[in-house]
């Protein structure tokens, strides 16, 4: 029984959201005359997974945030081969560049390198 009332609910706010989207009003005047609050209005845009400038379908995102340990000890590096390139925070991009060549054209023979 819950769950026809949430697909009526769904039903009702996606056509609700069809007539905001027709209507050429502002949100606060579309809900007062419907009789729904604001805030409900955009927690169903949002569970709706709608833009909220177009109300069409939001797009997935183009970039993803990341955060980034900036206290990091540095930066290792497994080759395919598996030569290991370590290198400490800060450390210059040419000698990164030049430490990975050289690892790269290395000879693996079992052991672990580190450069």
């Amino acid at each position: 029984m819950a769950r026809e009332r949430g697909v009526a609910a769904e039903r009702t706010w996606r056509e609700r959201l069809a007539r905001y989207r027709r209507s050429g009003q502002t949100v606060a005047a579309f809900c007062e005359g419907e009789g729904v609050s604001t805030p409900s209005f955009y927690a169903w845009k949002r569970r709706l997974g709608l833009d909220a400038v177009n109300g069409q379908p939001a797009a997935a995102p183009l970039f993803v945030p990341i955060s980034v340990n900036t206290a990091a000890a540095g930066v290792r590096i497994v080759l395919p081969g598996g030569a290991v390139v370590e290198m400490p925070a800060g450390a210059d991009a040419q000698l990164l560049q030049t430490c990975i060549r050289a690892a790269a054209r290395h000879d693996h023979n079992g052991e672990e390198r580190t450069c």
